[in-house]
């Protein structure tokens, strides 16, 4: 049996700081609500936490509640402002990770393609010297971007194994590399001055 007949002497009883006429509201219009925030929200999750918020509020605001005042309509009200309240959020958090993760345009000159070239063919040419295994466990971790579980249970090997590959990939590159730096600066400075 419901403790009161009508909204309107559930909404006299809330500002007085009856909490049996917030959950009055609650089982009267909780259903409903979610299905209006749900055609704007997906996430459920989401929508119950914006429904509670709604709920707070207006257990908050009891005391300036109009008690001839429609409070489905106040609820749906408090509602639609979370709901647009959440797609400003969205919004924003969408145009934070536009703008952090867009991608740098820069201009290359011919020289700097031409050694970027030249990087990636001393790359690939230290990377063949390289044993199979390190070379995939390489190109999963650097070129695929897999986690080392992500590329243990791939190539069904332990963790630790993964971890050995990248490090030993890793040494050999960069004693490689500065050899090859050296070789480089060399014939750089040759085609410099001659």
């Amino acid at each position: 049996m419901q403790p009161f007949k009508s909204d309107f002497e559930a909404a006299k009883a809330l500002k007085c700081g009856d909490m049996r006429a917030l959950e009055h509201f609650y089982r009267q219009y909780q259903q409903a609500m979610f299905q209006f925030l749900k055609a704007y929200c997906r996430d459920a999750s989401v929508v119950t936490e914006m429904i509670q918020d709604a709920f707070l509020q207006l257990w908050e605001n009891r005391a300036k509640i109009n008690e001839q005042q429609n409070v489905k309509n106040l609820l749906f009200t408090i509602s639609k402002h979370k709901v647009i309240d959440q797609l400003r959020k969205s919004q924003q958090r969408e145009k934070i990770l536009k703008l952090k993760y867009k991608p740098q345009e820069e201009v290359f000159s011919t020289l700097d393609q031409v050694i970027l070239a030249d990087y990636q063919r001393l790359l690939s040419s230290a990377l063949m010297q390289l044993p199979e295994r390190n070379r995939e466990v390489y190109s999963l971790s650097r070129n695929t971007h897999l986690s080392n579980a992500e590329i243990s249970s791939r190539l069904n090997i332990s963790v630790k194994a993964v971890e050995k590959h990248i490090t030993k990939t890793l040494r050999f590159l960069k004693v490689f590399l500065q050899k090859e730096q050296v070789l480089i600066f060399f014939l750089l400075l040759h085609s410099i001055l001659f």
